[in-house]
This record gives structure tokens, sequence and C-alpha cells, in this order.
């Protein structure tokens, strides 16, 4: 029991907000997606990418080694992805993209922000950026068959993360009163996207079991083999090399399962994929929490 006690303030939370979501669900609420979606993705992610970084004592290197170590994280993920698909014969184009992005967001960030505070946050939040300009450019053209340039850019994440570069690689402070605003809105999103993860994995059913299972223990398998491999040969150390390997370790994303019903790629097998990935995670992450030193 003394091993598990000090997880409990990290995982716990996490549980207990998406708990809110299935329980919502379970009572028959209604629930806007698309209304909760515009808000965290227009109003509530990007306020608290630029003030979270903007307040929190983050250097320009290091924003430099987040950015560099979270694309080295996707492209050594997605090689494994790759050989894990002709491995098993599996439609690249159907599974690539639920293998190589977890959850880096709705769950991600939240661990981060539990397990290592706002310096973790700061970090996790680079790693978003980073993840969801190439899930939204990268994994939507691999599923479509043609580029997005114009979706990608129409995201208002990629200007918040510009901006908070720019504060940061400049030195620049905000006025308190922009601050205090920013953390206001920005406060919502992490709240927000766990009630969300909730509504949405309770809407999700597992088909074919066995497949989904498998696919849900790849993608942990491949995520996290993509960030051991970053650390390695980037020879990261400290928050850095925590919060890779935590935000590497996420499970499949919801978002997959979006695109894939969006695009028809497989979507009942992706959702049971997301579903299982997720349910394994919640024994995964407070193991490998222990073995990063959260206790």
């Amino acid at each position: 029991m003394s091993l598990i006690s000090p997880l409990v303030p990290v995982v716990l939370p996490v549980i207990f907000c998406a708990a809110i979501g299935v329980f919502w669900v379970r009572f028959k609420q209604p629930f806007d997606h698309e209304f909760v979606r515009r808000i965290v993705l227009w109003i509530g992610a990007p306020a608290l990418i630029v003030g979270t970084l903007s307040k929190t004592a983050i250097s320009a290197e290091l924003l430099q080694q987040v950015l560099l170590a979270s694309f080295c994280m996707l492209g050594f993920s997605a090689a494994f992805a790759a050989a894990v698909c002709v491995f098993f014969r599996l439609n690249v184009r159907d599974f690539l993209i639920p293998l190589i992005f977890g959850n880096f967001g709705n769950m991600g960030l939240p661990l981060c922000l539990f397990a290592f505070g706002e310096e973790g946050l700061a970090i996790g939040l680079g790693i978003f950026l980073v993840t969801t300009i190439s899930h939204f450019s990268f994994g939507v053209a691999v599923l479509s068959g043609k580029a997005m340039v114009k979706g990608m850019l129409s995201s208002p994440i990629i200007y918040a993360g510009a901006l908070a570069c720019i504060l940061i690689f400049n030195h620049w402070t905000l006025p308190l009163s922009i601050q205090n605003s920013l953390s206001l809105l920005g406060g919502m999103s992490i709240p927000l996207m766990l009630i969300t993860l909730g509504v949405s994995l309770s809407s999700l059913r597992l088909q074919g079991a066995g497949k989904s299972l498998g696919l849900g223990c790849l993608r942990l398998l491949v995520g996290l083999g993509g960030g051991v491999v970053t650390v390695y040969v980037l020879e990261l150390e400290g928050m850095l090399r925590n919060v890779i390997l935590l935000q590497s370790a996420t499970p499949a994303a919801v978002f997959n399962y979006l695109l894939a019903m969006q695009y028809r790629r497989e979507p009942d097998t992706v959702a049971g994929m997301v579903v299982s990935s997720t349910l394994i995670s919640f024994v995964s992450i407070p193991v490998l929490l222990y073995f990063l030193g959260v206790h």
C-alpha cells in the first residue's frame, strides 16, 4: 500500500474527472461534443499554452530541447508503428496513425501537471503543441491520402504556440491582467478535456476484443518505445526525460477514432483500440510513474 498511496494524488484526479463524463452519459444528460471541442480548441488550449509557457521559468534552450524531443519521439514511434503494421500485416493507412498518436492532451497534460507540477505541465504543453500540429497535418494526410495544409493552418493552437515561443525567446513577460485572464481561461481546459474523455469512452464499444486488446497493447509499446529511444539518443535527463516518457506512454487518442470515422478507416477496431489502451494505461501509467520516481 505504501508504494501505491503516493501515486493516488496523481492518478485519482484523472480517473475522477473522466468518471464524471462517464456518469454524465449514463444519466442521459446532454453533452454538446462540438461546442466543448471548439471551446477547448479555440479558447482554452491556446490560453493554457500561452499562459503556462510564458509564466513558467522555462528557458529558450529548454523549449528548443522540448520541441526537438517531441519531433524525435513521434519519428521513432512512427518507425516502430510502420514496422508493426508490416509485421502483423495491418493496413498502414488504417492503423499507422492510431499507433503513433497517444492521448497527449486529454490524459497527458493532467498527468504532467499532477506528477511534475507547473514545470512538467509547461514541458507537456510543448509536446502537446508539436503532436497536435503533426496530427492535424501528417495524421490527416495519411488517413485521407492528401495534404491538409489549410486545416493545419486554421488551428489556433499553432498561433498560440508561436506567440509563446516569441515571448520566451525574447524574454518578454505579459501584463499581470492578461496573465491572470489567460490563467483563468486556460484553467478550464484540463477538466473539460478529462470530462470529454469520459464521455467519449462511454460511447465507444469494444468490438473484436482480441484484436482491439492486441492493438491497444501495441499502441502503448510503440509509444513508450519511441520515448525510450528519444531519451537514449538525445541523452535527456531530469524533468524533460520524465515528461517525454510519461507522454509517450499515453493510450491512443480519442481523436484517432473520430478521424477513423470521418475517413472510414476501420472505426470500430480503432474504437476498441482506444478503449483497451486506455483501460490498460490505468495500470501501466502508475507503474511507469513509480519507476520515474513519483513516490
